[in-house]
């Protein structure tokens, strides 16, 4: 660009040297407000020209109403998640305690007991903002693992406060979208309770809680 700049001023400047003398004196003054109206209006149009690739480059998030509200009964939606996909903090859902606490040592809190009254147990250790829990029935194992806060991210690196969009650029289109907006990754079967993946609680535009089961 300088030596574009530059090969002009010294052209305007010869022929302002050459020019008869009959030739107006403002002709090199007009001339150079051409050459700057031209660079301006070349500079806006790049200016546009970015604005509008950063705008197209912006994603476009799955919708709940883009899915469908129900599914044939018993039939199988989704994908395992492989490898280590379901692990928080090194620990697999459906761990034993004793393998928690060998894994990540003592807990924060801790909690082993049923309500015989009613059926219902309350079961789980906790490591600051992670909770360790168990599904009914099952009370020596931790069948669900929620994340509350940052002490913790996903296989991928998603944690709590994170945007959906990091969330899509990590896992892609949720396989699911719940009724309150919940993204959720994984398998299930429609109508039971085989559901294994991860949830990702949100209130629009960022992670409140993950769930992995």
């Amino acid at each position: 660009m300088k030596k574009l700049t530059t090969s002009i001023l010294l052209a305007l400047f010869s022929a302002t040297i050459f020019m008869p003398a009959h030739v107006e004196a403002s002709w090199l003054s007009k001339t150079w407000k051409k050459i700057e109206k031209s660079w301006n209006e070349a500079g806006q149009q790049s200016s546009t020209n970015g604005t509008t690739s950063t705008s197209s480059s912006t994603i476009r998030l799955p919708q709940r109403s883009e899915y469908p509200s129900r599914y044939p009964s018993g039939q199988e939606v989704g994908h395992h998640l492989g490898g280590a996909e379901r692990t928080i903090a090194g620990v697999y859902p459906n761990a034993t305690y004793e393998e928690i606490r060998r894994i990540l040592g003592n807990p924060t809190e801790e909690v082993h007991h049923e309500y015989r009254r009613d059926g219902e147990q309350r079961a789980f250790m906790r490591y600051g903002g992670i909770m360790y829990s168990s599904i009914y029935g099952q009370i020596e194992r931790a069948g669900i693992i929620e994340v509350t806060n940052r002490d913790a991210t996903t296989y991928r690196g998603i944690a709590v406060g994170d945007s959906l969009e990091k969330v899509y650029e990590a896992y892609g289109r949720p396989v699911r979208i719940y009724d309150d907006n919940t993204w959720f990754y994984g398998v299930f079967i429609w109508q039971s309770d085989y559901v294994y993946g991860i949830k990702f609680i949100n209130d629009g535009e960022k992670v409140t809680k993950i769930i992995v089961l």
